[in-house]
C-alpha cells in the first residue's frame, strides 16, 4: 500500500512539475515578446514624435525637448509601472547622466555596433540583488535626431545649459546612438548568475 501512496505522489509531483516549467516557458516567451513589442513602441514613439516635432520646426526650444523626450519617458513610466518591466536606456556618448553606459551595456554597444546587430539581444542579469531576463536592442540616429545631436556647435543653447557636460553630439544619420534594454524578473538557479 505504500508503494501504491508513493507511486501516486511521485506521479503527481511529476505531472506538477512538468506542468509549472511549462507554465514558466510560456510566462517566458510572453515576457520576451511583451518586452520586445515594448523596445519596439518606445523607439517607434521617440522617432515619431522627433520627426513630428523637430522637422516641423526651424528652432529647437525647451518646449520641443518637452514635446519629445519628455513624451517617452512618460510612457517608460506607464508600460513599467503596467508590466513590472525596468526599462533603461543607455549610451557611451551620453547626454544625461543617468543614461551613461554601464561596463556590461559597453560592451553591448560594442556587440551591437561591431556587427551592425539590429536584433535584440537577450542576456541574464543582475539588478538590485534580483535575476532579470534582459532584451536590448539598438537606438539608431536619423533625421530628427540630428537637431539635437549633431555638429556640437550646433546644439541648441538650452541643450548646452541643461547638460554642461553633454556627449550626445558628432552623429551622423544611421549612427548607433545607444541601446534600450526592457528587464523583467525572473527565477534561475544562482549559479547560472552573469555579469550585468
Amino acid at each position: 500500500m505504500k508503494k501504491i501512496i508513493f507511486a501516486v505522489t511521485l506521479s503527481i509531483f511529476i505531472l506538477c512539475s512538468n506542468s509549472t516549467a511549462k507554465d514558466n516557458n510560456n510566462n517566458l516567451k510572453k515576457n520576451k515578446e511583451k518586452a520586445i513589442a515594448t523596445a519596439m513602441e518606445i523607439t517607434s514613439l521617440r522617432s515619431t514624435l522627433a520627426r513630428e516635432s523637430v522637422l516641423n520646426n526651424t528652432k529647437i526650444t525647451g518646449k520641443t525637448f518637452k514635446a519629445v523626450c519628455g513624451k517617452v519617458g512618460k510612457r517608460v513610466k506607464a508600460i513599467s509601472k503596467e508590466e513590472g518591466f525596468k526599462i533603461r536606456h543607455a549610451a557611451i556618448k551620453n547626454r544625461n547622466p543617468a543614461n551613461a553606459a554601464t561596463t556590461g551595456e559597453v560592451n553591448l554597444i560594442q556587440k551591437i555596433s561591431n556587427n551592425k546587430k539590429t536584433q535584440p539581444i537577450e542576456d541574464i542579469v543582475t539588478i538590485e540583488d534580483k535575476r532579470y531576463h534582459r532584451i536590448t536592442a539598438p537606438i539608431f540616429v536619423e533625421r530628427a535626431c540630428l537637431a539635437c545631436h549633431g555638429d556640437k556647435d550646433t546644439r541648441p543653447d538650452f541643450i548646452k545649459k541643461k547638460y554642461p557636460e553633454d556627449k550626445a553630439y558628432g552623429f551622423k544619420e544611421g549612427d548607433l546612438r545607444g541601446i534600450i534594454s526592457i528587464s523583467f524578473p525572473i527565477a534561475l538557479p544562482m549559479e547560472e548568475s552573469p555579469n550585468p
